[in-house]
């Protein structure tokens, strides 16, 4: 199947819930695990142009996926037009099944920034307008893209952006609503975006600060969006991709049962995926950072999740979760 606004459209209507693309979390585990509650598209990790252009290692670590995820695009950021199209066909001339190639216009990150990266596009829209115009012409997987509202309060081109973007032949525009003055913090801003829903003809979702369904109801609602993007509040929350689906289905609020028990096991299956993944030392190390959020919002979990910050083997993992007692939150 060739992916088009079209179908996404479809898509949409029945699973509104995308898997939004980060730094050190979105591994093939990851999404392997995120998967199974019910997302609509989802992202590698941002695949550097340069490092497949100069064969890092790491960077082929990011690439893998086993073939056979759905709906599953490849986020690829670079600094320079000549530089994301070589990515590009490097990616292509591999064994690799995804199904759309996404271009990070969206990292705030200082390093990815100083190198012309990221939201650093948003700064020449002409230049933007050249690059994206030559990428949809040579990929030959359709294209997506992922942008900031803009630079800063006093430098706002969205509806600029958006149209250069669809005018190039892009199927889809994930937006986070801040500016990358912004970074992760302060209030996104939804409502800007609202017009958006009568001047493109290609879908578009939204994202920041979705950790609720309370918030992606919000989201929506103000911003008209096709999909909501979920990032750092899915981590170790994999229901909330559940009840926002149920929302969208049902129009009705609903917060699904998450005893310390059920997370025990989410936690598990997800650390037995990545360890196979990437073996048990890479895995724990990865574990450190994602491990103790299964248990935010839970009463008297402090120790645990110190404990789970610290861990240096799946036997301590193990060790842990096992002397997790039932609790409400």
């Amino acid at each position: 199947m060739i992916l088009t606004s079209e179908k996404l459209k479809q898509i949409f209507k029945k699973k509104k819930v995308i898997l939004a693309p980060m730094a050190g979390i979105t591994s093939f585990s990851y999404r392997s695990f995120m998967s199974k509650f019910g997302v609509s598209l989802q992202y590698s990790e941002m695949i550097s142009d340069c490092g497949l252009i100069y064969n890092n290692k790491e960077t082929d670590n990011l690439l893998y996926t086993n073939n056979k995820e759905k709906l599953f695009g490849i986020q690829i950021f670079g600094g320079s037009k000549e530089s994301i199209i070589k990515g590009i066909k490097l990616i292509e001339s591999r064994k690799l099944k995804y199904d759309f190639i996404d271009l990070n216009l969206a990292c705030p990150v200082k390093k990815v920034i100083k190198n012309n990266g990221g939201s650093s596009w948003l700064n020449d829209l002409e230049k933007l307008k050249n690059m994206v115009i030559e990428v949809v012409k040579t990929s030959k997987k359709p294209v997506t893209c992922k942008i900031r509202i803009g630079i800063d309060d006093n430098n706002i081109n969205l509806y600029k952006v958006c149209k250069i973007l669809q005018d190039a032949g892009v199927i889809f525009i994930a937006i986070h609503a801040r500016t990358q003055k912004q970074l992760y913090y302060g209030e996104p801003n939804y409502k800007i975006l609202a017009k958006l829903k009568d001047f493109l003809k290609i879908p578009y979702g939204i994202s920041g600060n979705i950790f609720c369904v309370e918030d992606a109801k919000k989201a929506l609602d103000e911003s008209k969006a096709d999909a909501v993007l979920v990032a750092r509040g899915g981590v170790g929350n994999p229901l909330l991709i559940k009840e926002i689906n149920y929302y969208v289905k049902h129009k009705k609020i609903k917060h699904f049962n998450k005893n310390s028990n059920l997370q025990s096991k989410f936690l598990l299956d997800f650390a037995k995926r990545l360890i196979k993944e990437k073996g048990e030392r890479k895995a724990i190390s990865l574990l450190r950072g994602i491990a103790p959020k299964f248990y935010s919002n839970f009463k008297n979990v402090k120790e645990i999740r110190f404990k789970l910050s610290t861990i240096t083997s799946y036997k301590e993992l193990i060790d842990i979760v096992n002397n997790v007692k039932m609790m409400e939150k």
